[in-house]
């Protein structure tokens, strides 16, 4: 599992686009390996992760998911 999520540009708007299916599978390894270690009541769905697409970094409501998803780097691949 990468720390390093890797994006697509898209002509269709914000929003994020994975660069391919093993993108999105790296994703999701990273939100079931953080689940332990958050608080039960914590969601971690994609809409609750909070996706700053300006500074490429992601984050959450929850001060512990917070800092555990900072440590993920975002890339926009071409």
């Amino acid at each position: 599992m990468s720390n390093i999520i890797k994006l697509k540009a898209s002509t269709e708007g914000i929003g994020v686009n994975f660069y391919n299916e093993k993108a999105e599978k790296n994703f999701n390894e990273i939100i079931e390996s953080i689940k332990p270690l958050v608080s039960s009541q914590t969601s971690l769905s994609m809409s609750d992760v909070r996706w700053d697409l300006d500074n490429m970094k992601l984050g959450h409501s929850d001060p512990i998911a917070d800092s555990l998803l900072k440590k993920i780097e975002l890339r926009l691949q071409n």
